[in-house]
């Protein structure tokens, strides 16, 4: 029988470790984006954490499900394929499925929870 136990993990404060942007992705400005993943499931294909990203445009095409819970900043999100639009600001929660393209207009500073199901194994 297996032992289970469950995850804990501590903010890893303001500055969080460099996860760039593809720069093909990037369409106007300067997006830099700062990331980690704080906790995983065993089989490593559910991971939640925390991402930041400097004012900036760039698409972004998700190859996981993701929920993510913006903390701070605001971002317009329009979806590629019917060109709706939402602004997500502190407080606000959004879901991505596996395989949705999205436009990312970071308006201020964002930092964001996410928790992300990967179809494999998320190797850090």
């Amino acid at each position: 029988m297996s032992t289970q136990t469950f995850q804990t993990a501590s903010s890893p404060g303001n500055v969080l470790p460099d996860m760039p942007i593809d720069p093909s992705w990037i369409t106007e400005g300067n997006p830099i984006a700062r990331g980690t993943v704080t906790t995983q499931s065993a089989d490593k294909k559910v991971s939640s954490g925390l991402w930041s990203c400097e004012v900036g445009k760039f698409e972004w095409t998700f190859s996981w499900d993701e929920f993510i819970h913006i903390l701070a900043g605001e971002v317009d999100i329009t979806e590629e394929e019917t060109g709706k639009k939402v602004t997500l600001r502190p407080g606000d929660m959004a879901h991505f499925p596996q395989g949705m393209k999205v436009h990312w207009h970071v308006k201020q500073s964002v930092r964001k929870f996410f928790v992300i199901r990967t179809p494999e194994a998320f190797e850090l």
